[in-house]
């Protein structure tokens, strides 16, 4: 297990227990360039770094002004994106918040607490729960008047987006269900147990099991007509969203595929061999290797002409689009992992190991 080498808890009732005895020992605590004399303002800290949450922020969904963050803390966080402020904290799972989705008026969340909370967008407060869950909810996903919820339970559920009942539970997976993406009115999941299945939206029909990868499937993204899952083998594989017949298998990582995005022409894939990668949508070739990260590469995200990437090495990177992919901005100031990111209206914001949104 990696060890979050940051997480440090001040002890001020120490600290002025140092100030006191030097005080009266006549003892200066500014020499060396020490801080303890300086007392902590809030204003200090940058202003794109947002606090609030205690501990890991585990996803962030952007709507119209505000944005929405999850964490382990069990709470989510309402922040006003203007003024950098915390509106409201919603509270009211009672473990780990991991998975967020917005649809139609509504914020669901999913929890390690095995259920879904389900918010009106208007007023803040929680609407429903949704239980039935056995595990975790991992990923949340809306279609077609459904919202689908993959769970570590192996299973995924299926809710009507209006009376918020259950109308059916997808079984078939052998494993933890991590991720979920829609493409042609159907909804693949992605499974730790290699596989990926297809799911007719209207059905709830199982149309197929992708099999082939010899790894844990963490990631599914879509384009228009192709679905793209990354693994712990360290390859991606491509499907047609029609056929469902494998395209082709992209090899070029050294470690696990940790997170893919899809933009116009590209497809980006990030590993823990601290590289990205970059794809054409027609060809499936490598276009481009994308280094300079020190750390496992674990968000990414597409912005306008510039893809966006967050790392264990702490740091948010640009990378120009249009200009060859050359790395135009390093952004310091999580203190932790960055471990999601989205992007909406020319900003980028970053969610942490160290429990703060970066606001880019």
């Amino acid at each position: 297990m990696r060890l979050r080498h940051l997480e440090l808890t001040p002890n001020y009732a120490l600290r002025t227990a140092i100030q006191e005895w030097a005080t009266t020992h006549g003892v200066n605590m500014s020499a060396g360039g020490s801080k303890l004399n300086a007392p902590y303002r809030y204003e200090d800290e940058p202003r794109n770094i947002l606090q609030g949450h205690e501990e890991i922020v585990w996803a962030v969904e952007v709507c119209g002004r505000r944005l929405f963050s999850a964490s382990a803390d069990k709470t989510i966080r309402v922040w006003d994106i203007e003024s950098r402020r915390c509106e409201q904290v919603m509270e009211d799972h009672t473990r780990p918040v991991l998975s967020l989705s917005v649809a139609n008026g509504k914020l669901f969340s999913g929890s390690y607490d095995y259920t879904i909370k389900v918010w009106d967008l208007s007023t803040l407060q929680k609407i429903q729960t949704l239980s039935g869950h056995t595990d975790a909810v991992r990923a949340l996903a809306v279609a077609g008047g459904r919202l689908f919820s993959g769970s570590y339970d192996s299973t995924v559920r299926v809710w009507d987006e209006n009376t918020l009942q259950c109308l059916d539970v997808l079984k078939g997976h052998n494993g933890p269900v991590r991720t979920l993406v829609h493409c042609r009115n159907q909804m693949f999941s992605g499974s730790y147990d290699r596989t990926v299945k297809v799911w007719d939206c209207n059905t709830l029909e199982c149309k197929a099991t992708l099999t082939g990868h010899g790894g844990a499937v963490r990631a599914l993204v879509a384009s228009s007509d192709k679905v793209f899952s990354g693994s712990d083998d360290t390859t991606i594989k491509v499907w047609d969203a029609k056929t469902l017949q494998c395209l082709k298998t992209l090899l070029g990582h050294d470690d696990n595929v940790r997170v893919l995005a899809v933009g116009d022409r590209h497809m980006y894939s990030g590993s823990w061999d601290r590289t990205i990668r970059v794809w054409d949508l027609n060809t499936l070739e490598c276009v481009k290797v994308l280094e300079g990260h020190t750390e496992a590469v674990l968000a990414l995200a597409v912005g306008n002409g510039v893809l966006v990437s967050g790392s264990y090495d702490t740091t948010v990177r640009f990378w120009d689009i249009n200009n060859n992919y050359r790395c135009v901005r390093k952004c310091d100031g999580h203190d932790d992992a960055v471990r999601v990111l989205a992007a909406a209206d020319g900003r980028v914001f970053s969610g942490s190991y160290d429990g703060t949104i970066g606001l880019w």
